[in-house]
């Protein structure tokens, strides 16, 4: 079995250096992706469970098509500034999380989580406000 690896796809290279050092810690092997394609490459290549994506560099029909090819991949959405559309968009293609990149908390909560890729209606987001 290999080693747990974390996958991250961020545009911002002070977030990837802050993260990658974070993440370290916590994960034997963390790998860079500097676009989607790349991020497919080293999701398959190391057979990774836990994915940071960031939608500026990925847009949620690829997260989409994550989730779908790779069933138990632990996918965590982030974006500078996201608001409620955003959040419910990543949720609904699969996400398991929706946080702000530097947010190494929700981001290391949300990696240990069961997979759960249902979706999320309207109103549930009605129920949790």
């Amino acid at each position: 079995m290999p080693s747990p690896t974390i996958v991250i796809a961020q545009r911002d290279p002070g977030i990837i250096l802050g993260l990658t050092k974070d993440l370290h810690t916590h994960f034997p092997r963390v790998a860079v992706a500097q676009n989607a394609k790349e991020l497919r490459e080293l999701l398959q290549r190391h057979e990774a469970r836990v994915a940071v994506i960031d939608l500026e560099l990925v847009d949620v029909e690829e997260v989409r098509k994550l989730s779908t090819l790779f069933g138990d991949l632990m996918i965590i959405c982030t974006h500078r500034s996201p608001d409620e559309q955003m959040w419910l968009s990543a949720l609904n293609a699969g996400a398991v999380e929706f946080c702000h990149p530097q947010d190494v908390r929700s981001i290391l909560h949300a990696s240990r989580m069961a997979p759960s890729h249902s979706t999320i209606q309207q109103d549930d987001m009605a129920m949790a406000a």
